[in-house]
């Protein structure tokens, strides 16, 4: 693997996961929580934190595949 690629990857990953911290505001008082109020926020405000997330677990499951299906 190219490992300046690799390198400029997490560089990127690291920071747009700093651009969402540095979004965090500390307050935020909610009042309604119903199922729709969370969908609406969750694939408005926190879209790009669920998508990152969402590519970690699929790399975390595709990795285990790898690992458990080598022959050594």
């Amino acid at each position: 693997m190219n490992r300046r690629a690799a390198g400029i990857a997490v560089a990127i990953f690291f920071l747009a996961i700093l651009y969402q911290v540095l979004q965090i505001s500390g307050s935020t008082t909610y009042v309604n929580q119903s199922i729709t109020d969370i969908a609406s926020q969750l694939f408005s405000i926190y879209l790009i934190p669920f998508e990152l997330i969402s590519l970690i677990l699929v790399g975390g499951i595709v990795g285990m595949l790898y690992v458990a299906g080598r022959e050594d």
